[in-house]
């Protein structure tokens, strides 16, 4: 009788905590969370973020904000007339949009911000790296603030390798916050013909 008593008193209590568990996994309507690749911008530690997913970062200085949204990748073994050190040349555009009523520059890397990309085997490579700073493409300036109410569109060159196609883009901001994007390992991306076509000219 006394085990029969201690057993209904055990299970009255543990049916609250199973029923709020339960409850939890069966809420009609409930989603799973959205996982930092589908959401917004990820920490250095966090998951890349998919080329074409825009990020909100802080201007250059402190000074004004930019959404930013990688949207192709090329690779060539030539740049117009520039042939990289590394033998590969990996080219993003990027779509810059400034979301408050004052213009706004990206970071640079004489500030220690800027664009970088994270090979898979570990070598960090800057915009400055290489034979980099040579490729300019007309429609895809660099540099400067970009003006409230516009969009402007930039290119960004890495001097790689072979091995190195395929790796993480980085961009740390006028806040020192990184963000980072996947990146194929093949071209990819809707302005890929436009960039290839630029690179050959």
């Amino acid at each position: 009788m006394r085990r029969n008593v201690i057993a209904g008193v055990l299970l009255a209590a543990a049916l609250p905590l199973a029923g709020c568990s339960d409850g939890a996994k069966k809420e009609p309507g409930s989603k799973k969370p959205p996982s930092s690749t589908a959401s917004g911008p990820s920490s250095p530690s966090g998951t890349p973020l998919l080329m074409g997913r825009s990020a909100e970062t802080v201007g250059s200085g402190g000074k004004g904000r930019l959404e930013l949204t990688p949207t192709s990748v090329v690779y060539a073994k030539k740049a117009i007339v520039d042939t990289p050190d590394n033998g590969l040349f990996a080219v993003v555009t990027v779509k810059v949009r400034p979301t408050t009523a004052v213009a706004a520059g990206e970071a640079a890397p004489a500030g220690r911000g800027g664009w970088q990309w994270a090979a898979p085997d570990g070598q960090v490579v800057s915009t400055l790296d290489g034979q980099a700073g040579n490729v300019v493409l007309d429609g895809f300036r660099t540099g400067g603030d970009t003006q409230p109410g516009t969009v402007r569109w930039t290119a960004r060159a890495f001097d790689i390798s072979e091995a190195q196609r395929g790796g993480t883009l980085i961009y740390v901001d006028g806040e020192g916050t990184a963000y980072r994007w996947a990146v194929p390992a093949r071209d990819a991306g809707p302005q890929v013909a436009e960039v290839a076509k630029k690179l050959a000219e």
